[in-house]
């Protein structure tokens, strides 16, 4: 008994001092990051992802980017063998992919997330079209960094386009054009000596005549009468007041074809200032003209 006990006691010694035997090797998985960017290509601004130190596994490979814009899916794909994937001309948001890799020989499949990217509005826009007078309407826009130049497109019925200016600079004087007609106005650029980047989104604008006050009394006791000048290509005025001469000005009349205004319960013995601009409605969307100098009044 004693005999069997000791070679109970050497085996289980034995087994305390012997390595446990390893697991099996397994196969390298593949690694990889997802790098993204916003840059320009030749048609127009772009934001790009691409697959990038990518290693392990069989190396034969394929791809899937999906792409999500503001937490949501946004354009879904499915497997390819571009390590890359573009969009052109994003709208803004917040976009990012997840960057899928397929072992193609292991039948393994890796995913990762890319950085989150925003994506402003476009910077080739139109930023003001505004009258300057009866025929004529100023078009500004932004710059663009790298443009060698910009072309300006003009129309009066959204199909019918024509390139009317092309400069280095970022506004244009549109003159000769009628007065209280709508007008649409695109923009494009060069960039590196690539001509025709895609066309801005449209604005558009009415030219307008600046109008004047050609009279403005206190006839009677808290009260104001005011007349001023027709505005070539108005359907309607705009009159704003302020107690201040440089102070803020708002809107208390809107006069339909017409060119007075009268105002009771005014408070006597007040000091105002008015000012008045044109307008023109062209179905649901209202164009305003510029103001006129201030006149002031004191009240009865």
């Amino acid at each position: 008994m004693k005999r069997m006990l000791a070679a109970f006691l050497a085996a289980l010694m034995l087994v305390t001092v012997l390595p446990l035997a390893s697991p099996p090797a397994q196969a390298a998985g593949v690694t990889f990051s997802v790098k993204c960017s916003v840059g320009y290509a030749y048609d127009g601004e772009m934001i790009k992802w691409w697959i990038d130190d990518i290693s392990g596994g069989s190396g034969s490979y394929q791809y899937i980017f999906d792409v999500y814009k503001d937490g949501q899916p946004f354009n879904v794909e499915f497997w390819h063998n571009e390590s890359y994937r573009d969009y052109i001309f994003p709208s803004p948001g917040k976009y990012k992919v997840e960057a899928s890799v397929w072992d193609t020989v292991n039948k393994d499949t890796y995913n990762k997330f890319s950085a989150e990217i925003t994506v402003k509005p476009s910077i080739n826009r139109i930023t003001k079209v505004e009258p300057l007078g009866p025929t004529s309407l100023r078009i500004t826009w932004n710059k663009v960094p790298g443009a060698i130049d910009y072309v300006l497109y003009r129309s009066i019925d959204m199909k019918n386009w024509k390139d009317i200016k092309t400069t280095t600079g970022t506004s244009f004087s549109n003159t000769y054009l009628k007065a209280g007609t709508r007008y649409f106005y695109m923009v494009d650029y060069s960039r590196a000596g690539v001509n025709n980047y895609p066309e801005s989104p449209v604005a558009s604008g009415v030219p307008m005549a600046k109008t004047r006050i050609t009279s403005l009394t206190s006839p009677s006791r808290r009260r104001i009468r005011m007349t001023w000048a027709r505005a070539a290509g108005a359907s309607g005025y705009q009159v704003a007041m302020a107690t201040r001469a440089n102070g803020s000005y708002k809107s208390v009349r809107i006069v339909t074809g017409g060119t007075t205004a009268i105002f009771s319960g005014v408070k006597s013995g007040s000091t105002l200032f008015f000012k008045v601009r044109p307008y023109r409605r062209v179905y649901t969307t209202t164009y305003w003209g510029q103001y006129s100098a201030y006149r002031s009044i004191r009240v009865k």
